[in-house]
Order: C-alpha cells, then sequence, then structure tokens
C-alpha cells in the first residue's frame, strides 16, 4: 500500500524546487545563502530550530535535528546541495533555464534533477516527520554549499569545523530510483574517484612559416591527447566487478552477461552496443576501468610563432582501490615516449579541480534491505541494484569516515535512462512532478523504518 502524504505536501515541495531554481545559485561563485535562507524560513515557520554557518560571504550549510524519546541510530537526509552549474547554452532551452517553470507535469530549470528536487523532498519530509514525531535515534537534515566545485564551503568546511553536528550512521543523498528492468531500482553504492591532472610540454620557439623539424609544444600535446584517448579505450586494464550488478538490473541474459563480465570480450560487446544504445555504452565503459578524458587544451602565443609552452587538463576518474600511483604509471603509459618530456601535475581544488579516491559503501547491509523495503512500499517486489556512480558526490567525506552512505531517490518509472545521463547539467534539464512525489515518500519510508 502506498505511503499516504498529502496533495498540499507534495504541492510545496514542488513549488519550493521552483524558487530553488529561481535563486540561481550558480556555481562559481554560488551565491548559495538565498537559498539557505529560504529553507531556514521554511523551516522556522513550521517550528523548527535549525543552524546556519556562513562559510564564506553569501555562502552557507544548514543544519536541523529531531531527536527521538529512546536511543537509535543516526540518520542523516543529505547533504543536499543547494548550487548549480552554470548554463552554457540558454538560446537552446525550450524554457528560460532559472525560470522554475512547471508545464507538463515536470518542473523546468537548471538544478532540477541534480539536485533541487531532492533538497525539497528531504526538506518537505523532514518537516513531515518533526509534524509526526520520530520513535527513536536521530534524523539530521543537512543542507549544503559548493559541491559543484568540491564541497571546499559545503560538507568539507563543516567536517573541518563542525564534525560533530553532522556526525552520523547513515546519509542519504544524490542519486537513484531509476528503474531498470523489471521492478529493479537503482540506488548508488559509491563512487569514482578524481584526478584531474594538467600535463605541461615545452617547446623551441621559430618562424611559423618553416615548421619542418620543429619542436612544438602544442604539437606535442596533441599527440598526447591522441595517445591517452587511444590508451583509455584500448589498452588500460579492465575491472568487470561494478559491470556484474548492472547486467543484473539491466535484465541481461547468461550470453550478455558473460560478455560484460569477461575482460576479453568486454571491448566486443561494448562496440556492439555503442551502435545500439550510446548511453548505456558510455555506463559500461566508465564502470569497466579508470577513464582518462583530455577536456582543455592551451597553448601558443602568436598565430606565427612555433609554441614553446601548451598543455592539457585531464579528467581522470578511478574506481575504488586505484590510487596516485596508479594514476601516474597508466598516465605514463598512455604517453609513451612523450613521458619524458611531459611535467604532470596535480590540480586541486582551489585551481577548479577534482581530487579524491573512489569508494564505496556496503551493496548488501541491514540499512539497505530497509532501503529496499521503503522502495516496495510505493512499488510491491521491487529490488535494489548497486551502482558506482561515475561523477564525485560530497559523500566521499563520509564514506571517510566509515558512515553508511548511498544515493537513494525514487524516480517516476517513465524516466529512462537516457534522462539520466542527458539532463544533470544539461539542456532542458527537468524533473517531474510525479518523482518529486514518489522520492517524498521514499524518504519518508525510510525514515520511519529506520527510526
Amino acid at each position: 500500500m502506498s505511503t499516504k502524504i498529502s496533495k498540499e505536501s507534495i504541492d510545496e515541495a514542488t513549488q519550493l524546487i521552483s524558487k530553488l531554481v529561481q535563486n540561481k545559485c550558480i556555481n562559481p561563485p554560488g551565491d548559495e545563502m538565498k537559498s539557505i535562507r529560504m529553507i531556514e524560513t521554511l523551516l522556522k515557520s513550521k517550528g523548527i530550530e535549525c543552524s546556519v554557518f556562513e562559510t564564506a560571504p553569501n555562502r552557507g550549510n544548514l543544519v536541523a535535528r529531531i531527536k527521538g524519546s529512546e536511543d537509535g541510530p543516526k540518520l542523516m537526509f543529505g547533504p543536499a546541495h543547494v548550487d548549480v552549474v552554470p548554463v552554457p547554452n540558454p538560446e537552446e532551452w525550450s524554457v528560460d533555464p532559472f525560470s522554475g517553470e512547471i508545464k507538463d507535469g515536470y518542473i523546468w530549470g537548471r538544478g532540477t534533477m541534480d539536485m533541487l528536487f531532492i533538497v525539497a523532498t528531504q526538506v518537505q519530509a523532514f518537516i513531515q516527520l518533526h509534524k509526526e514525531g520520530i520513535s527513536k535515534g536521530e534524523l539530521i537534515l543537512f543542507i549544503v554549499s559548493d559541491e559543484e566545485a568540491g564541497g571546499t564551503h559545503g560538507a568539507k568546511w563543516m567536517m573541518e569545523n563542525h564534525p560533530d553536528l553532522i556526525e552520523t550512521d547513515y546519509c542519504l543523498t544524490e542519486m537513484g530510483g531509476a528503474f531498470l528492468d523489471d521492478g529493479k531500482v537503482v540506488f548508488m553504492i559509491g563512487e569514482k574517484g578524481g584526478a584531474w591532472k594538467r600535463i605541461h610540454f615545452k617547446g623551441t620557439p621559430g618562424h611559423g612559416s618553416m615548421p619542418y623539424g620543429s619542436n612544438n609544444a602544442v604539437v606535442k600535446a596533441s599527440k598526447a591527447i591522441l595517445r591517452i584517448e587511444n590508451y583509455c579505450d584500448n589498452k588500460i586494464p579492465l575491472r568487470t566487478e561494478y559491470l556484474g550488478y548492472l547486467a543484473d538490473g539491466l535484465g541481461m541474459g547468461k550470453v550478455q552477461k558473460f560478455m560484460l563480465t569477461t575482460k576479453s570480450l568486454l571491448p566486443l560487446l561494448l562496440k556492439l552496443t555503442r551502435k545500439k544504445d550510446p548511453d548505456t555504452a558510455k555506463i559500461i565503459h566508465s564502470l569497466s576501468r579508470m577513464t582518462m578524458s583530455p577536456n582543455m587544451v592551451q597553448g601558443g602565443m602568436k598565430a606565427n610563432v612555433i609554441a614553446t609552452k601548451a598543455s592539457i587538463v585531464v579528467d581522470i576518474r578511478t574506481l575504488p582501490g586505484q590510487d596516485h600511483e596508479y594514476v601516474l604509471k597508466h598516465l605514463n603509459k598512455a604517453l609513451g615516449d612523450l613521458a619524458d618530456e611531459a611535467e604532470i601535475t596535480q590540480m586541486t581544488e582551489e585551481d577548479g579541480g577534482v581530487n579524491s579516491k573512489g569508494n564505496a559503501s556496503d551493496p548488501s547491509s541491514e540499512f539497505v534491505s530497509l532501503l529496499e523495503e521503503a522502495i516496495g512500499m510505493e512499488f510491491p517486489g521491487s529490488k535494489l541494484v548497486p551502482f558506482l556512480m561515475p561523477g564525485v558526490t560530497d559523500m566521499r567525506y563520509f564514506r571517510e569516515k566509515g558512515v553508511q552512505s548511498y544515493g537513494f531517490s525514487l524516480l517516476d518509472p517513465k524516466t529512462t535512462t537516457k534522462d539520466m545521463s542527458s539532463l544533470p547539467h544539461g539542456t532542458d534539464e527537468r524533473i517531474s512532478v510525479k518523482t518529486v512525489e514518489l522520492t517524498f515518500k521514499a524518504y519518508y519510508n525510510i525514515a520511519k523504518l529506520t527510526l
């Protein structure tokens, strides 16, 4: 039997998403305090005490809690971030990307899927549970800034300055809830690490009209880009443990699953899948290896001067257990004889980089059984499928502390895997009102089951 949540509460959550979109908390610079204060005002209007921590001008985090009458576990809604990424192509959108327009059963706008719908449903579920009370333990609401730029002013700041206020046994945040096959629902058990590198090359100046035999830094950088791409696609070591979960979730037959989880056959399966379903092929590729994507290049000073300096920025994502030495070993292998001429530096969060380790929580803990039960209250017989998130989230800070941390929501079954991969940070980002209702109920259910 589905959970009974009032239409008024669901409408409030929908309107909150719209208002959060309109606050336009684009990171950089963030300016998240607009949304933090809005949530603070909402909570206080419901009689809920909360604390706001200003971490930089116009930036901050919010913490609220509900305590039960008996001892019990601590469950966190969050960390849920209110910052969003920029919109490079607003003219290509069907609506103003910061209008928060509600039409055709969707809330439209930047950040709706990543992750303002989770912020709003966690806030509204928290309000509902405060009204009803919990019997044991604690429920913590943690709303943060700066996730899109590494969490320096958000979750990381709180971990360094007020760790006692966000101590928890379990935390739930972005993202999961997509239906794959026959009642199977994705939830995130972990994420890949980020090890962004900048690679510098030097050359010798000369006249651009006589390039023969020149020592051109831009040419070296271009060769490096092609070598890195080829190595990542064809030569880097493969791992298949995270693909087994995916095969089960997609309902693959024995032959397909065998191909997916057999390293020697995986390249062929990828090529075949790419032709029929390129979005699934991207996921398979990402979950089977450390990826290296050269996404930025700079070099040269004038059209007729042979370049003396060039650099490329490589977005490197690691699987759990792959450390700094592993990254450098394979980056140097990819570069080949160019490695001797390359200067490799680590990009820090201060200069826009990401630096984290791959991490994962237990995919079959007792708490996961409760998550499955919470989903089953809306869709009886549903089974959770573990998934490793290709991107980096604030949950890495909690997993480092041993906290069981999961990406957990419940999407409208009409949401496709293509929606999951293309809408976050993409054009016409939107979330359905049905997803708002289902995710609201899922958070309410898991709190009731846990506390």
